[in-house]
C-alpha cells in the first residue's frame, strides 16, 4: 500500500492533493456520516417507541392487576361476615334465613369492589350444600356453570396456606355462542379456629379483561405457572401470535399478582421495519452513487500519474545501473526533475557513508584489541588473588580466605556481568560478601541487617543499586562512634517496590559538612534511576543529628 503523506511519500504533488481531497475531504467522511446518521435515527426510533411500550406495558398490568385484586379482595367479605361463616353450618339447603344471608353478601359485592352486575357467585358448605346466584346476566345456564365449576372447586394440595386457586374455563351460553369466563375459588376458613367452613367460587367473564386489553389497542398474551397460554388478544389479518413473538423487538413480562398467571406484551416492529427500509435504501444508493465517482475520478487520477509513474521506473533503473548522471525527460513533472537532483546527492552521500563506515570498522577492530589486552591485567588480578587464597587455606587462616573469596566474587560480578539488571536475590548476595569485607576493615562492632519481604527476591533492579548507599554509611555515618547498626528493606508497595537504608549514625550535622561529604555513589544512583525509569523513580532522604540517615529509594513497576 502507498502512503501518500508528503513525509513518507515525496511524490508529485498534484497527486497528493488530488487523492488526499477525494478520500479525505469528500468520499469517505461523507459516506461514514450517511451510515451514522442511518444507525442513529434507526436506534432512536426504536428505543422511543420501546419505551412507548413499556410505559403501556405498566399501566395495563397495573389495571389487569387490579381486577384480579378486587375479586381476591371480594372473597375477604366472606371470611370477615361471622353471620355469613355461621350460616354455612345448617345444614338445610332451603333455610330462608341462611339463603336470604347468602343472598345479602352476594349482593354487597357489585357495590363494594365495582363488579357492575356481571358475576355469578357458586357456594357449597362442608354439608355438600350448594348455592348459586342468578347467571342470567352472565347469558349461561346454571346447570351447564354449576357443572365446569365443580370440577375446578377441589384440589388435593388445598389448606390454609393455599387456599385459592384461579382458574379459566369455557362455557356455551343460553344463545348458543362459547364463551371465556375467570373462575376465582377459594376455602372459607373460620378465623379463629382456622377450620374449613366452605368453598366459594366468583365467576366473572374475561370480556373484563378484554376491554383493558383492548383500550391499549396491544398485542398481549396470558399464561399460566406452566407456560401454558390462558388468553391472547384479537389479531387483525393474517398475523398470529407466534409470528408477532418472532418479529417483535420488545416482549415484556409482568406477573398479574394475587395470580400465579402472567402478561405478555408482544409488540411487533414489522411497520418500523417498513418505514426505514426506504430510507436505508436511499442512503445505500447514495453511497454506492459516491464510490462509482470516487473509482470513476481514480481512474481518471491514475491515467494522468501514470507517465510520472514510469518516469519514476526510469529514474531507478539508472540508480540500480550506479549510473553518476541521471537524465530525465523534458516533459517530466517539475517535482520528478526535483526528485532527480535529490536522489543524485544521495548517491554521493551513500559513497560517503561507505567511506566513513570503512573507517569506523577498522577503528572498532583496534578498539576490541585493546580492551582484549586490558581483560588481561583484571584476569591476572583474579589469578592472583586465587593463589593467595590457596596459601591462606593453607595455613589455616580461614578468615583471609573468606575475605579474599568475597573480594573475587565482587571483582567478577563487576568485571563480567555484562547485564546492566539482575535479581534482588542476586543484589543480596552481593551484599552480603560486600558486609564481609566492610567488617573487617571497620570492626564487627557495625552490625548489618538485610531483610527483603519473600516476594521481592524476584523483582529485577539495576545491578549494584544498594552497595553505594550501604557504603556512604561505613564511610560517613559512624566517625568517631565505636558501635553502630545499618537496616536495609525492601518491599513492596502501591505501584512498585520501596529499598529503605537506614543507619543510626551521626547524620548529616550541617549544611557545610554535607557539601563536604557530597558521595559520588550516591550521585551514581539518582543518574542511574533517572536515565532508566525517569521522573517514576525517586529517592528520599531523611536525616537528623546523633539520630541518624533514612534513605528511600522507590522503583516503580515496568508494566505501570
Amino acid at each position: 500500500m502507498m502512503l501518500w503523506g508528503h513525509k513518507r511519500y515525496p511524490g508529485p504533488k498534484s497527486v497528493q492533493r488530488r487523492l488526499i481531497f477525494l478520500l479525505v475531504a469528500v468520499f469517505i467522511p461523507l459516506s461514514l456520516v450517511l451510515f451514522f446518521v442511518y444507525r442513529f435515527t434507526e436506534q432512536t426510533l426504536v428505543s422511543k417507541m420501546n419505551e412507548v411500550n413499556q410505559f403501556r406495558m405498566e399501566q395495563t398490568s397495573s389495571r389487569v392487576q387490579d381486577l384480579f385484586q378486587r375479586i381476591f379482595m371480594a372473597t375477604n367479605l366472606f371470611i370477615n361476615d361471622r353471620q355469613f361463616l355461621g350460616s354455612l353450618d345448617v345444614k338445610d339447603p332451603y333455610d330462608i334465613e341462611k339463603n336470604k344471608i347468602y343472598l345479602e353478601a352476594i349482593e354487597r359485592l357489585q357495590y363494594a369492589f365495582f363488579l357492575n352486575e356481571k358475576y355469578a357467585v357458586i357456594l357449597r358448605d362442608n354439608n355438600g350444600n350448594i348455592y348459586q346466584s342468578d347467571t342470567s346476566r352472565l347469558g349461561l345456564r346454571k346447570e351447564q356453570l354449576q357443572e365446569r365449576v365443580l370440577t375446578i372447586m377441589d384440589w388435593e394440595e388445598a389448606d390454609i396456606f393455599y387456599s385459592f386457586k384461579w382458574s379459566m374455563i369455557d362455557c356455551p351460553q343460553i344463545n348458543g355462542d362459547s364463551a371465556s369466563f375467570i373462575v376465582f375459588t377459594r376455602w372459607l376458613f373460620n378465623p379463629g379456629t382456622a377450620t374449613k367452613k366452605g368453598m366459594i367460587s366468583i365467576v366473572i367473564p374475561i370480556s373484563y379483561i378484554q376491554n383493558i386489553l383492548k383500550n391499549d389497542g396491544g398485542h398481549y398474551v396470558i399464561e399460566n405457572e406452566n407456560h401454558e397460554s390462558l388468553f391472547s388478544t384479537q389479531i387483525d389479518g393474517d398475523q398470529t401470535v407466534e409470528k408477532i413473538s418472532k418479529s417483535t423487538s420488545t416482549h415484556s413480562m409482568k406477573q398479574l399478582n394475587p395470580t400465579n398467571w402472567y402478561l405478555y406484551q408482544l409488540e411487533s416492529t414489522d411497520f418500523l421495519n417498513n418505514q426505514l427500509k426506504l430510507f436505508s435504501f436511499v442512503v445505500f444508493m447514495t453511497i454506492v452513487v459516491i464510490l462509482i465517482i470516487y473509482f470513476g475520478i481514480m481512474a481518471v487520477v491514475l491515467q494522468t500519474t501514470r507517465k510520472i509513474f514510469n518516469q519514476i521506473r526510469s529514474l531507478s533503473k539508472q540508480l540500480t545501473s550506479n549510473s553518476p548522471n541521471l537524465t530525465i525527460s523534458i516533459q517530466s513533472d517539475y517535482q520528478i526533475v526535483e526528485l532527480s537532483e535529490i536522489l543524485r546527492q544521495l548517491v554521493h552521500n551513500l559513497t560517503t557513508s561507505r567511506k566513513n563506515f570503512e573507517l569506523a570498522s577498522t577503528e572498532k577492530r583496534k578498539l576490541e584489541m585493546q580492551m582484549l589486552q586490558q581483560q588481561m591485567n583484571p584476569h591476572f588480578l583474579l589469578n592472583t588473588l586465587s593463589t593467595i587464597r590457596f596459601i591462606a587455606d593453607s595455613t589455616s587462616q580461614q578468615r583471609i580466605s573468606s575475605l579474599i573469596l568475597s573480594l573475587s566474587f565482587l571483582l567478577r560480578q563487576q568485571l563480567y556481568r555484562e547485564n546492566s539488571h539482575w535479581t534482588m536475590k542476586e543484589e543480596k548476595e552481593y551484599l552480603l560478601r560486600y558486609i564481609e569485607i566492610q567488617n573487617a576493615r571497620f570492626g564487627d562492632e557495625y552490625k548489618v541487617n538485610i531483610h527483603f519481604q519473600e516476594e521481592t527476591m524476584e523483582k529485577v533492579v539495576l545491578r549494584m543499586l544498594i552497595q553505594p548507599l550501604l557504603e556512604n554509611c561505613f564511610e560517613h555515618a559512624f566517625a568517631g562512634k565505636p558501635t553502630g547498626w545499618i537496616q536495609i528493606f525492601a518491599q513492596f508497595k502501591e505501584g512498585g517496590m520501596e529499598i529503605t537504608v537506614q543507619d543510626n549514625g551521626d547524620g548529616f550535622i550541617n549544611r557545610e559538612t554535607q557539601k563536604s561529604r557530597k558521595s559520588i555513589g550516591l550521585a551514581n544512583v539518582k543518574d542511574r534511576l533517572l536515565l532508566h525509569y525517569g521522573g517514576s523513580a525517586y529517592i528520599d532522604i531523611q536525616s537528623s543529628p546523633s539520630i541518624g540517615t533514612c534513605i528511600r529509594v522507590f522503583i516503580p513497576d515496568e508494566t505501570s
